[in-house]
């Protein structure tokens, strides 16, 4: 894996405004690498593969090419709407990226504390090689933080020759709202309450746009939701 370059990303799954990420779907996307935003220079997302959430076959089929580092998605979709993953999807990827020898990472920025105290990993039953959070982990203030295998881990500076630092690594401020966040999800009820509350409110809107007339589909996991129209 640490000679590998490439990486693979699910149409639909947006994981932070960095170059190699901003690509979607689209065959030219999938077999270029084109990127989908002006200013991101084609070499920047040239070892960018697109994949189809939800499909192992597409998954494999761009393993099997080589060379691939990692597969990194959302485990359950936010960022073009709620979907979640169909059964046996996400310990595919588990045994299909044991398979390739690549790295498997979930993007928890929206799942991460929201469907479970022990986010998608917990729900689903299926580890990952490196984990990627976000917001919640400071009670919605500008924070981030990655975590995995130790021999992952151990890559970053200053064990490892990895470079990592951040202006606001660790910011006071954002570290006790987060605190406070994580300690209340912790209490006993948490998330049966956000599961009740979440149920009522998607269930509301999707009667609601029916008794309108309106084609509408949608669901959530505890407190996470969404729905199409």
């Amino acid at each position: 894996t640490r000679t590998s370059k490439k990486i693979i990303k699910f149409n639909g799954c947006y994981h932070g405004h960095a170059d190699s990420f901003l690509v979607q779907a689209g065959s030219g996307v999938a077999t270029l690498g084109l990127p989908d935003s002006p200013g991101v220079p084609e070499g920047a997302t040239a070892s960018t593969l697109v994949a189809k959430y939800n499909d192992l076959e597409s998954v494999e089929a761009l393993l099997k090419t080589g060379g691939v580092a990692a597969v990194i998605l959302e485990p359950v979709v936010g960022n073009s709407g709620f979907i979640p993953p169909v059964q046996g999807f996400l310990q595919g990827l588990r045994e299909l990226c044991d398979k390739y020898e690549a790295l498997l990472v979930f993007d928890e920025v929206m799942t991460g504390f929201r469907i479970a105290y022990g986010g998608a990993q917990s729900y689903f039953g299926v580890t990952p090689d490196v984990t990627t959070m976000g917001k919640v982990i400071g009670g919605g203030l500008p924070v981030g933080a990655y975590g995995g295998r130790k021999d992952i881990m151990e890559m970053v500076a200053p064990a490892g020759p990895m470079y990592q630092a951040g202006t606001l690594s660790g910011n006071p401020l954002a570290m006790m709202a987060g605190i406070k966040t994580l300690e209340l999800l912790k209490r006993p009820g948490s998330y049966e309450h956000l599961e009740k509350i979440t149920s009522k409110l998607i269930n509301g809107l999707l009667e609601a746009g029916k008794a309108a007339g309106h084609d509408v589909c949608g669901g959530s996991i505890s407190g996470m939701f969404g729905f199409f129209f």
